[in-house]
């Protein structure tokens, strides 16, 4: 640090990027005109300052110089300093924070993808009658009794006023759910 408060204001506005006039108005030094050019211009010239600004600049590039390599390197020495304290998650970390940085490991998600198949027609939706939706679609008994020991009871046919098709059910089903969800709780 310079001695000067504002000589070390002035190197640290340098330092960031700032115009020699912006930096020595920052730094608290009072001009009109074309004095402040002037100032910064001398101020510039100071060896001192001059030193200044560039160990600043130096600290800046060391910050921001940060590489595969440079990574790794702490890595490692993060993965040495587990093993010495017989840390060994902390140690298998590291190892796999090398590992994926230098390519050697790839995180990879499935995605599994149902494919449907698009129906013949389109526009036409298909109709199917109330038993082919049971036997489609009801669960199977796992233990079939039979009955009168003649065999597995024969399903009741619907009668021909019982048999809607499926986009119907689905319709019925959602509309019995708004009603439920509507209807107030006692």
């Amino acid at each position: 640090m310079l001695k000067n408060p504002r000589h070390e204001r002035f190197a640290q506005g340098l330092a960031k990027g700032l115009s020699g006039k912006a930096a020595y108005v920052e730094a608290g030094y009072r001009s009109t005109g074309n004095a402040a050019e002037v100032g910064a211009t001398k101020l510039v010239r100071n060896g001192k300052i001059a030193a200044r600004v560039a160990e600043l600049q130096a600290r800046q590039v060391r910050r921001l110089d940060v590489t595969v390599e440079s990574i790794v390197a702490e890595l490692e020495e993060a993965r040495a300093a587990a093993l010495a304290h017989k840390q060994l998650a902390a140690a298998v970390a590291a190892s796999l924070g090398k590992a994926k940085l230098l390519g050697l490991i790839v995180d990879r998600a499935e995605v599994e993808q149902v494919q449907r198949k698009p129906l013949r027609e389109p526009g036409e939706a298909k109709q199917m009658s109330l038993e082919q939706w049971q036997k489609e679609f009801a669960p199977k008994m796992l233990d079939p009794k039979p009955s009168d020991g003649d065999g597995a009871a024969e399903p009741e046919k619907p009668e021909p006023a019982d048999e809607i098709g499926i986009l119907e059910t689905i319709r019925r089903a959602k509309a019995a759910r708004r009603d439920r969800s509507t209807s107030p709780r006692g």
